[in-house]
């Protein structure tokens, strides 16, 4: 038999090696995000050129859509459109790019009188925060209730804006996970969701309504 000792020995050697497993992990993630911010870096022009060319090109393509009646959901914006967003009833855009995706200043934002709150989330596999989220639903919210549009973009509007969009839509249109990604998706047939972005949707859905049945819905989010 294993005296007490020998197994508190054990047991030790055992919490020492999930120490360093869990070390490797943090060490294995922390690599995984540099990796991917260099990608999104030597990207970034590249996939923004090649959305502009479908834009000019396939007339179903297009930069931004109208969600509901006062959110809209699109692209990375360009100076000129500003003017643009204005005249569409655009009172605050919400960034999810981080600085280098950034093309338009607060500066001139606040020179249309746009609010602009900015949530840098790193591109491809990452999504904002239950913190970040909540804080740009109720944005939008406290926008729609003034009568403004919101505009809410990442690079091409497919991943990182549609997990805040969905967010929205549950907490204040009712919908359910399913609901609201099909309603999104009937509108702007590209959005596309990482399981991580898929994930932060569900658990915010539970946070919102522990008890909804949307909380168990097993169909994937991924097209």
């Amino acid at each position: 038999m294993i005296d007490e000792t020998e197994e508190a020995d054990e047991t030790q050697r055992s919490l020492r090696n999930k120490g360093v497993s869990k070390k490797k992990r943090k060490k294995s993630v922390k690599a995984k995000r540099a990796l991917i911010g260099v990608g999104g870096r030597i990207l970034f022009y590249p996939t923004v050129l090649y959305n502009l060319v479908r834009f000019k090109l396939q007339s179903q393509f297009h930069w931004w859509d109208q969600i509901d009646e006062y959110l809209l959901m699109g692209a990375v914006p360009f100076r000129k459109d500003v003017p643009r967003l204005k005249k569409l009833g655009v009172g605050g855009v919400i960034t999810l790019n981080e600085p280098y995706e950034t093309l338009v200043p607060s500066s001139l934002y606040n020179a249309y009188e746009m609010e602009h709150l900015v949530i840098p989330t790193r591109d491809y596999l990452f999504a904002p925060s239950i913190a970040d989220i909540t804080q740009a639903v109720n944005f939008i919210h406290k926008n729609a209730l003034l009568g403004k549009t919101t505009y809410v973009h990442c690079k091409a509007g497919r991943g990182r804006s549609t997990t805040v969009v969905l967010c929205y839509l549950i907490e204040h249109k009712s919908m359910t996970v399913a609901e609201a990604f099909e309603h999104v998706r009937s509108i702007r047939p590209r959005v596309l969701l990482h399981p991580s972005q898929r994930k932060v949707v569900e658990e915010y859905n539970r946070l919102q309504s522990p008890l909804s049945e949307s909380a168990f819905i097993t169909k994937p989010l991924m097209s």
